[in-house]
């Protein structure tokens, strides 16, 4: 997508301009990829689509007493 590619490019620059000085080329590549990785998985959670009624997953996990 074309709207993700550019959000990645925006927070890549964002990234590199406060911190590039004192990041070598091969971790600025890394945290390229890392920022692709966000915006793509960011994406994917914003295409989910929620009612209001929908609560958040929950667990139960039963424990026992203590001293038993």
């Amino acid at each position: 997508m074309e709207s993700t590619r550019v959000e990645a490019e925006t927070l890549f620059r964002l990234v590199e301009q406060l911190y590039g000085a004192v990041l070598a080329e091969a971790e600025l590549e890394e945290v390229r990829k890392g920022v692709e990785r966000i915006v793509e998985a960011s994406s994917e959670l914003r295409a989910v689509k929620l009612g209001n009624w929908d609560e958040p997953f929950t667990v139960f996990t039963p424990r026992r007493r203590r001293g038993k």
